[in-house]
């Protein structure tokens, strides 16, 4: 319930103010637990809460929820009715037998009984499931709710398409609507059944936040047996099932064939929906849409949660969803449609070759317009009417559901390729688009990856073999972060593309290794680089000047023949992305945008979901940096629910969201989606980004003063840097922060290695961000020294290089360092002055404060005045009885550093020893409680 503790707060107070309250969301958005929770408080605080409630086998009982208010009226309040009241309650309580009172009788009985028990104390009257309730009970409830708003507390739940609050409540009832989950809500559920947070993107885009559903499903898939992994891609919607059956048993016939009709539809537009059912279509429409079942919006009809759609079809059964094919396929206006409805129309088993070629057609348009997903379905169906027996098609279906990122369509696909006589090319081919569904996931498909290289040399084909290689280079190396592995298959892949004659596949598999290279701190690769940029004519770039087409796969790579280099969606193949992010490693933002710009445009065209899910999260980087916050938060945005509607790895998409909020958000909420990208990549095993996610983690935690759990986090990235091989400080920026870290820490010997080390590597690689970094973090190591002067050097030296550079916050961030040190310095005037600057900074750029506050910190203890923040820590947990060991180990810092710090803390004090600073600590406690 913590996920609606802030919804629930806010009924309780309204209750407080205004005394009725309706709660109204669609069937299972959890109003009855949000009226469960909002009783408990009530009874908490000694106040009598009345539960009236109703079901579908009540409906034919007359006066049903009065039954449960009568049943605990105290006899205290019963004793104050008159002989007609009582004689009323005892009929509905069925103690006595006779006519039924009239209407009006019940009326005043339950507004007497209200107002008697209002003079006792205040209860809380709630109802729950309205929409059972017959018309009598909602007259006799509404007739008392009017009149007895002084007296009770009043509390319903409703539906969209139920009772209306002011029948129920009377008038000037609050109604608050309940939202569906948040995608983190969602994910926090899913997780506690043991479920990865891939699958818990899919079931939140399935479901709407429908959290019955999603609850449901996560519960059945986790009951199912089989061990769920990141990459699983079990249907959803038969865990689904018992919600859906019980949600479309409330409606009536003809609103069931309608939205059949409507789930079924390949043109889901109202007008089409219309033509297909009839006159009956809209009132069934908005029964339906009342019920909270679909929504119709700009001319189509929508179902918020998809997998309400699959139950509706499979509630129907075959006959009736036959019927319904044929009844849409009549009014298609498309001859895809048309084709399309025809087929599925036929009994699952049944084939029909005269069909194929329609539906191998439509597959073609719907890839040329770049709707990959359809066209992998079209492709699939086609295959079916085929007899299963169409290799061909079954490969063009996976390619298709790679490029879309359907990772679902492309096991599909595989799964009956492999049930065919097809031959190892066709095998690799369907492998290799597998793995490209799989986006970052693809180090748990290593396998595959493996036996596509199998297939596709014993098939002979060099320009398979090269794709397949290029695979297992890319999975190698930016998943597991093996760069010497990575690299021999990159170079192999650049061999066999040569002696295929693959131009764009050769493309490809240079730009691979230069950027393997390059995350080395190697620059060799470059070279090749630029000449394959420079031949772009040649090799068919697209939109660079080439005359190139977009190939099969939905890329930008053309090549003269039949392209099987790219199994799938490979913006990362492309030479000019690589050079987008060889711009944002030598800190280029502008020439970074404008070739992010030019790309998009080409992709806009050529790409597909998968590419443009890379653009965007390149895009947030981009306007973070520049300090633009809002425009980040909302391209992040976007990026969650691309991802989430792909069921792509959701490790990448938090973390830009982590990076946005950092850039125009809160630090809490930074810190919050930077460990779920952490959790996300760790289950997908992508140490890659589990390196950059910890990079964000360990610098939120920093800004928010974590400083133990900021030197776990960084230094875990130091060795996992190590680990991968990284060699530019670029590539993961996190030694500036450790270095602080340390420092915080008392460590300054460590800190002054760590900024040393990073200060060779990107010197001679000429990074000049992560130099400016290192000067503002060296700053800190100089001013614990008290070498006030060199500090101040290099921050203004910092301070410049990020305002050329064009790094608002890091400029902001320089300035909060250089208000501290001031401080430090005892110049108040002037921190305070850099302070104000700082905060100006990131006011207008809408980012949250790099800061905790001003230096001058209120609720320090005053036996500490005169301490660095690390000797302030070590102190502390002296006084709470730590030994050394202890400290260390809750400080990420050696005993030695314990020891020498301890060293200087007593000298400061005048002390000699650890039971010294204790008495000394017990002292001004003493005093501060007088």
């Amino acid at each position: 319930m913590s996920r609606r503790s802030p919804l629930v707060e806010q009924v309780c107070g309204q209750l407080r103010q205004g005394g009725a309250v309706a709660v109204v969301g669609p069937t299972g958005f959890g109003k009855s637990e949000v009226l469960d929770a909002v009783s408990t408080q009530w009874q908490a605080a000694g106040e009598p809460v009345v539960r009236l409630s109703s079901a579908p086998a009540d409906a034919h009982i007359a006066y049903a929820p009065l039954v449960d208010l009568f049943a605990v009226c105290p006899a205290e309040v019963s004793g104050q009715l008159s002989d007609l009241q009582r004689s009323a309650m005892d009929w509905v309580l069925r103690r006595v037998a006779g006519p039924e009172p009239d209407a009006s009788t019940f009326r005043v009985t339950v507004l007497s009984c209200l107002q008697a028990w209002g003079r006792r104390a205040r209860p809380l009257l709630v109802a729950d499931d309205v929409h059972w309730w017959g018309p009598g009970s909602l007259d006799v409830f509404g007739f008392a709710a009017r009149r007895s708003r002084g007296s009770v507390s009043l509390l319903a739940a409703l539906r969209p398409d139920g009772p209306s609050p002011h029948d129920v409540l009377g008038g000037g009832a609050v109604e608050i609507g309940i939202p569906p989950l948040s995608p983190q809500e969602s994910a926090a559920i899913v997780r506690s059944y043991g479920l990865p947070l891939r699958t818990a993107g899919r079931i939140h885009a399935a479901t709407g936040g429908n959290p019955r559903l999603v609850s449901d499903i996560a519960c059945g898939l986790a009951r199912a047996g089989t061990s769920a992994t990141a990459l699983d891609v079990r249907p959803l919607a038969p865990h689904a099932r018992k919600a859906t059956h019980a949600w479309l048993a409330d409606l009536a016939e003809p609103v069931r064939r309608v939205l059949l009709l409507a789930a079924l539809a390949a043109d889901p537009s109202l007008d089409a929906i219309r033509r297909a059912a009839g006159v009956t279509a809209d009132a069934a429409l908005a029964a339906a849409e009342a019920a909270g079942l679909i929504r119709v919006a700009d001319g189509a009809v929508l179902f918020p949660a998809p997998v309400v759609r699959e139950g509706v079809i499979a509630e129907a059964g075959g006959e009736a969803v036959g019927r319904a094919h044929r009844a849409l396929a009549e009014v298609s206006a498309g001859a895809d449609d048309r084709t399309w409805h025809e087929a599925s129309a036929l009994a699952p088993a049944s084939s029909a070759p005269r069909l194929v070629p329609g539906l191998a057609d439509a597959a073609a348009a719907a890839r040329e317009r770049g709707d990959r997903a359809r066209a992998a379905e079209f492709g699939l169906l086609a295959v079916d009417r085929a007899d299963g027996t169409r290799s061909d098609l079954l490969v063009e279906a996976a390619r298709d559901a790679a490029a879309a990122g359907r990772l679902d369509l492309a096991w599909t696909a595989l799964d009956r390729l492999e049930r065919t006589q097809a031959g190892p090319a066709a095998s690799a081919r369907a492998r290799i688009a597998v793995v490209d569904a799989a986006g970052r996931g693809a180090a748990l498909l290593a396998d595959v990856a493996a036996q596509a290289l199998a297939d596709a040399t014993a098939a002979g084909e060099p320009m398979l073999v090269s794709a397949a290689h290029r695979r297992l280079a890319w999975s190698t190396h930016v998943n597991r972060g093996y760069p010497i592995e990575a690299l021999a298959h990159a170079r192999h892949a650049v061999t066999w593309a040569e002696r295929a004659g693959d131009r764009a596949g050769h493309a490809a598999a240079v730009t691979l290794a230069a950027r393997i290279q390059q995350g080395r701190g190697l620059t060799g690769d470059a070279g090749a680089l630029r000449l394959v940029l420079e031949s772009g004519g040649e090799i068919g770039l697209g939109g660079a000047g080439g005359s190139g087409r977009a190939n099969g796969s939905g890329g930008v790579f053309a090549s003269a023949g039949p392209d099987w280099s790219a199994g799938g969606s490979r913006i990362d193949d492309d030479p000019r992305w690589v050079l987008v992010r060889f711009a944002l490693l030598d800190d280029r933002l502008g020439e970074a945008g404008l070739l992010l710009d030019e790309l998009t445009r080409t992709l806009g065209r050529d790409g597909g979901p998968a590419d443009l899910s890379r653009l965007v999260g390149i895009a947030v980087q981009i306007h973070a940096h520049s300090g633009e916050g809002h425009t980040a938060r909302e391209e992040a945005g976007r990026l969650l629910d691309l991802g989430r509607e792909l069921g792509a790895a959701p490790g990448p998409p938090w973390y830009a969201a982590a990076t946005a909020e950092l850039a125009g958000g809160t630090l809490e909420q930074a810190l919050a989606y930077a460990r779920l990208g952490l959790s996300a990549s760790e289950e997908e095993a992508d140490m890659v980004f589990v390196a950059q996610c910890l990079q964000l983690t360990g610098m939120t935690r920093l800004l928010l003063r974590d400083t133990a759990g900021a030197l776990a986090d960084l230094l875990r990235v130091r060795e996992l840097a190590r680990d991968l091989a990284i060699g530019d400080p670029a590539a993961i920026r996190f030694d500036a922060d450790l270095a602080e870290a340390l420092v915080s820490a008392g460590d300054l010997d460590a800190a002054a290695r760590t900024v040393s080390a990073a200060r060779h590597r990107a010197e001679e690689l000429g990074r000049r961000g992560v130099l400016a970094s290192l000067d503002r973090a060296e700053a800190l190591c100089r001013t614990a020294t008290g070498d006030f002067g060199s500090a101040e050097e290099l921050l203004v030296r910092s301070l410049d290089a990020f305002a050329e550079l064009g790094y608002p916050l890091e400029c902001g961030r320089v300035l909060l360092t250089h208000s501290a040190v001031e401080h430090r310095r005892r110049r108040p005037a002037r921190a305070r002055e850099l302070h104000a600057r700082a905060e100006e900074v990131f006011h207008q750029a809408g980012a949250p404060l790099w800061g905790p506050g001003r230096p001058e910190q209120a609720g320090t203890p005053s036996w500490l005045a005169g301490l660095t923040d690390a000797e302030k820590r070590i102190a502390e947990l002296v006084a709470e009885g730590y030994g050394n060991r202890d400290i260390a180990a809750a400080l990420y810092v050696s005993v030695k550093t314990v020891e020498a710090m301890l060293t200087r803390i007593y000298r400061k004090f005048g002390v000699r020893s650890r039971v010294q600073l204790v008495a000394l600590a017990r002292k001004d406690e003493r005093h501060q409680g007088r």
